[in-house]
């Protein structure tokens, strides 16, 4: 029957999603501030990937074909589950459904990872009503998925819940949950840094404060173990992500509308946002955290001690994350640097989100027993009607962008033809003035795809791939070439039979440009794999190898277990 049981609700979680997600699935072609750039980013993920690339970094036909390092520094695991959904076309003049059924399946799964967190917390039947609550609150709902489209903190609320289920499972002494702890962080570091940032100090802080002070030393240890593991896992893509920024212009992302000092709740958006989006954003994060605290309230009938201490620490966090959206927090952010990494102070509403849900089940962990000592059902009530409020104002704010703001399937192919990356993305030696939206199209209409300082000069294209280019070149006298491509550090260019490697520099555009010598050849220009890389790729393979080994050896202490047990 449990199992039947556990079948049917998420079954219930999975028509959910598609239910919430059906807007998006009908027209495609939202609307939402970042919509174009996560269309634009998995159109040419998917592309690269499909062609046999394993990790696209460089993305070849970007900033209208001169090439883009996006993906050097973007995180990649959503986009290569969102090409699992390539072969999705009918219908689809834009290409954007793939994209959208993969927010819809993170929908889905963030109800999934969310009812098996919440069901240690309530029962199985307020689980999954809690989950279902996850999956359509304001800020995850209609904020991130409808209005700002933020793919990669979407698929954030899948892991956090999931992270802190085997984060328990620990706890409890299964150490086989070290190791898929590991992999759950591993997939929030893959996925998004900036939520990694946020729900690291709460996943630590919930391991310390909630386990007994016998087991707390070693408790302690295995989620250190599992951390490391995971900084090991996912080193491919963030030691190349933290150590190549020189090489492009990322104190963009720290500017203007994009300063954390901007982008306090209740102070109002200092430019960039409307005064509509900042009150939507302040009245959901207070009547959320107001909601929290009434649970909160609600639970201190509960006897159990247990309870009490984790009901008090989620409410620790939900304060905290609050009073963090707030200018009165100013001071926090300036003493520790790497929280201004965020940007927007209100992104802590992805922690508040999780942390709410658990004070909502553990609240209700004892209902039983706590709904003879009410007196009357006003507080229940009342806590109901304020729950209303918070999710029946989408249906009055989230009407336009969830079922009539979208955009027409001619503007998705015209940004997709240039498909200019974010500013930050810019390689550091490209002028800025030629990459507006504007400037690029016309810079790259001006710029063949090779071009000579010499008019006797013929050339011809044998192959133009994302890391690696070549061109066969008729010199009479030594020639200066520059190419339709952005110089960027590690490109290396040489001629068939001939030693040593031509000297590659940037042009006064920020365009690869390089002198071939009088005569006819083969010249063989090629991206290598930068000493960034390899340094992570290198601290991943030996942690993949260390988690095998691990994992190998407990199983075999399982079968060693059990053999004995069998014998006896």
């Amino acid at each position: 029957m449990p199992m039947a049981q556990a079948r049917l609700h998420l079954l219930i979680i999975t028509l959910a999603g598609i239910l919430f997600a059906l807007p998006a699935l009908v027209s495609s072609c939202l609307a939402g501030h970042d919509f174009f750039f996560h269309v634009m980013f998995s159109h040419h993920f998917t592309d690269q990937l499909l062609d046999g690339e394993l990790y696209p970094r460089w993305m070849q036909y970007m900033n209208a074909g001169f090439g883009s390092p996006t993906f050097f520094f973007y995180a990649p695991l959503p986009y290569y589950i969102t090409s699992l959904f390539s072969f999705i076309g009918w219908g689809d003049s834009s290409g954007t459904l793939p994209l959208i059924f993969s927010a819809c399946v993170a929908l889905i799964a963030s109800g999934v990872t969310a009812y098996f967190w919440l069901k240690e917390c309530t029962s199985p039947k307020f689980a999954l009503i809690i989950a279902i609550i996850y999956m359509v609150l304001p800020y995850h709902f209609v904020v991130d998925f409808y209005i700002r489209f933020a793919f990669a903190e979407l698929w954030s609320f899948v892991w956090m819940p999931w992270i802190l289920l085997l984060s328990l499972r620990i706890t409890d002494g299964r150490l086989m949950s070290v190791l898929w702890l590991s992999m759950g962080l591993t997939l929030l570091m893959l996925t998004h840094l900036p939520t990694l940032i946020m729900f690291i100090p709460v996943f630590i802080g919930h391991c310390l404060f909630t386990t007994d002070n016998s087991k707390r030393k070693i408790v302690f240890t295995y989620h250190v173990l599992a951390l490391i593991l995971a900084t090991g896992l996912s080193a491919l893509y963030w030691v190349p992500a933290m150590t190549t920024q020189e090489y492009i212009s990322i104190q963009s992302m720290f500017t203007g509308m994009f300063y954390f000092t901007n982008n306090f709740l209740l102070s109002g958006p200092g430019y960039g946002h409307s005064q509509i989006f900042w009150r939507y954003l302040t009245f959901i994060s207070v009547l959320l955290s107001s909601l929290a605290y009434g649970a909160w309230l609600f639970s201190r009938m509960q006897t159990h001690i247990t309870i009490r201490r984790e009901i008090n620490y989620w409410l620790v966090v939900i304060f905290i994350c609050f009073l963090m959206m707030l200018p009165i927090s100013q001071f926090v952010w300036e003493w520790f640097p790497v929280y201004q990494k965020l940007q927007f102070p209100w992104r802590f509403n992805t922690v508040l989100s999780v942390a709410a849900v658990t004070v909502f089940a553990l609240a209700m962990s004892e209902y039983r027993e706590i709904k003879f000592r009410l007196h009357g059902h006003w507080p229940v009530v009342i806590w109901c009607l304020l729950l209303g409020a918070l999710l029946g104002s989408e249906l009055i704010y989230g009407l336009k962008p969830v079922f009539m703001n979208r955009t027409a399937d001619e503007n998705i192919d015209a940004y997709l033809a240039i498909s200019r990356s974010p500013q930050e993305y810019r390689p550091a030696w490209v002028p800025e003035d030629k990459f507006s939206l504007k400037k690029i199209k016309q810079f790259a209409a001006e710029t063949p795809p090779v071009s000579s300082d010499k008019v006797d000069t013929s050339w011809n294209i044998k192959e133009w791939k994302p890391r690696s280019i070549v061109l066969t070149v008729n010199a009479v006298t030594m020639t200066q070439l520059t190419l339709h491509h952005f110089y960027y550090p590690g490109w290396i260019a040489s001629i068939a039979g001939m030693q040593g490697d031509l000297s590659i520099q940037h042009s006064e555009n920020g365009l690869i440009r390089f002198s071939v010598p009088a005569g006819q050849h083969e010249v063989k220009l090629k991206l290598q794999v930068l000493p960034e890389e390899r340094v992570g790729l290198m601290i991943s393979l030996a942690a993949t190898l260390v988690w095998l080994g691990l994992c190998l050896k407990l199983i075999r202490h399982r079968l060693k277990i059990s053999g004995r047990r069998s014998a006896g």
